[in-house]
């Protein structure tokens, strides 16, 4: 029989070897399709199920790095930090038994007790007796799960495991045996997840092991997010139905045990559902090399007329959306500035396989190091900086790792705000159209959190002392950071609230963000402006014209500075600050 499925999404079946899921009511970009929240497997990956609740997934909130916020605003965060306690995850417990798998409390002990864990809670003594070890990586403890729950005769699993029907998963076993590098690795997984299940190695066992294994690397979905500690692997007999698109017009959201179904784009009655299984923002190349795992050729719209991500926007249905965002201009989008002629896009596919293969240089330190590494995929990128294709991967992808890696710095956070301003208005809004995207309202909070800190050094009078970019310092010093900050987050909370799980991470943090800011005295007039077109970008005329100026503008402007400062930077030219 068919998986069960929540409302909202059927199963059609296209041909004997293609299924998919199809929209039961029409859907607007943002809203949720549907939510599958009973899956057959949600696991943490192997070596964070010490830090990760095995039963819900819950990943306890780090505290906040040093230098996050102001002095004012952690003075205002300690007068509160009484009412807040009880909102922040308890310490995780472990299994009394075992020791290996923790919890957040006894109701998910006791649930993941009833579901696995009495089955496996042995087989993890056995692996601490035997092996020395308190985890297993993540398949090879899938594929015992299951093979467990087979020998238990659990009806859900026998009904998506078993080897006929047609709500049975499918493997592609054949087509993971052409690769032998990868089929040894299979080989060797589940022969160690028969072994652990505690389950005799007889070829009829290991052959159902292997099985078992395709079907999961085939159907299950990676819940990983390094902002946010979550990882892990999660597989649900309906939500594998849901078929890949480089175009696609939904996305899937995780949030513990609970996978969310989301409109990305406009859905009418009878649509199929597509969602994207890789990055669909690399050159056609990359992405058919990604997509090799699923044993499939895409012919999407994208694929088949090899589009790029300009391409891609300029027809995208939610490019309007972006009215209310840090990139409003709507004709920038529609019509971009790009000299096609001076790259081909097989010369793209050339760059971004060379610049994969570049390999972190020697170094004093790991800052040298990735200096020098940033220097050479430059180089690389130089045809697509030249040709204004600034959202064309590997381009952003050389920008975001500078990024990352200086907004980390204390010596270099001031200069990680340029990039990663340029990056929120001119690639992420180019490469993900819709601004409910996760990874753009990711964007906000990381300019959000960085100018939290130029904010505390410009009021501290140490600005100039921390950068020697005089256009950044200038910017900084006669900008209201207070009031960029408040803005940039309400945008997040607002469309995080669209795009993402109420429990997402980003939220909560740009959420307690906001309510600090909402704390501070003498503010009054610029939040309530602020508010004002939160809540009607169009509606107040007062407003909006107050963050184009106040907001808007200053963004632009830091995000100006962005490509020369980097260009200096990496030629020495511009001297770090201790």
């Amino acid at each position: 029989m068919p998986p069960q499925l929540p409302p909202g999404v059927r199963i059609q079946q296209h041909s004997p070897s293609h299924r998919a899921l199809h929209a039961t009511s029409p859907f607007q970009p943002g809203d949720i399709i549907a939510t599958f929240s009973d899956p057959l497997l949600a696991l943490p990956d192997g070596a964070t199920m010490r830090t990760t609740c095995n039963y819900c997934l819950k990943v306890p909130s780090p505290p906040s790095p040093p230098n996050a916020r102001s002095q004012q605003q952690q003075q205002q965060h300690n007068q509160t930090s009484d009412k807040k306690k009880q909102d922040q995850p308890p310490q995780l417990r472990a299994c009394t038994a075992c020791k290996a798998a923790v919890y957040c409390d006894q109701a998910c002990q006791r649930a993941h007790w009833k579901a696995i864990h009495k089955a496996e809670c042995k087989m993890f003594t056995r692996i601490r007796e035997q092996a020395g070890k308190e985890w297993l990586p993540t398949p090879v403890r899938a594929v015992a799960q299951v093979l467990m729950r087979l020998k238990g005769g659990d009806k859900q699993v026998l009904e998506a495991f078993g080897n006929e029907g047609e709500g049975r998963l499918r493997g592609n076993v054949d087509q993971f045996q052409q690769y032998e590098v990868a089929w040894k690795d299979i080989e060797l997984q589940a022969a160690a997840a028969v072994v652990y299940a505690g389950l005799l190695e007889k070829e009829e066992t290991l052959v159902q092991a292997r099985e078992v294994l395709c079907k999961i690397q085939t159907n299950a979905f990676n819940r990983s997010d390094a902002d946010t500690g979550m990882g892990g692997i999660f597989l649900d007999p309906g939500l594998a139905m849901v078929n890949h698109s480089c175009v696609p017009n939904a996305f899937i959201g995780f949030d513990r045990r609970t996978a969310t179904l989301r409109a990305e784009r406009p859905i009418e009655e009878g649509d199929e559902i597509t969602i994207s299984y890789i990055d669909y923002t690399l050159p056609r190349a990359q992405r058919h090399e990604a997509l090799k795992q699923y044993h499939f050729q895409c012919e999407c719209s994208r694929c088949k007329d090899d589009l790029d991500v300009y391409d891609v926007c300029q027809n995208s249905p939610t490019l309007s959306l972006n009215a209310f965002s840090i990139q409003p201009d709507l004709e920038k989008l529609r019509n971009p500035s790009v000299d096609r002629s001076k790259v081909t896009k097989s010369e793209i596919e050339a760059i971004y396989k060379k610049w994969q293969s570049l390999e972190t240089p020697d170094g004093e330190n790991e800052e040298d190091r990735q200096l020098k590494l940033a220097k050479s995929r430059w180089e690389l990128c130089r045809p697509l900086v030249s040709a204004g294709m600034w959202a064309v991967e590997p381009l952003p992808a050389t920008i975001l790792a500078l990024a990352t890696s200086w907004q980390t710095s204390y010596k270099m956070i001031v200069y990680a705000l340029p990039l990663l301003c340029f990056l929120a208005t001119e690639c992420d809004p180019v490469k993900y159209v819709a601004p409910f995207t996760p990874w753009r309202v990711k964007g906000l909070v990381a300019i959000a959190k960085v100018m939290a800190v130029t904010a505390e050094f410009t009021a501290s009078g140490a600005l100039a002392t921390r950068c020697a970019h005089e256009g950044i310092v200038g910017t900084l010093a006669t900008a209201d950071q207070v009031t960029i900050c408040e803005a940039l987050l309400r945008l997040a909370v607002h469309h995080g609230k669209v795009g993402a799980a109420e429990e997402w991470e980003v939220l909560k943090e740009a959420e307690a963000m906001l309510e600090d800011l909402e704390s501070l005295k003498g503010r009054e007039r610029e939040s309530g402006l602020v508010r004002a077109w939160a809540k009607d970008p169009e509606g107040d005329p007062e407003s909006a014209a107050f963050v184009e100026t106040q907001v808007i503008k200053k963004i632009k402007t830091l995000a100006s500075f962005a490509v020369e400062g980097l260009e200096a930077m990496l030629a020495g030219k511009i001297p770090v600050k201790s």
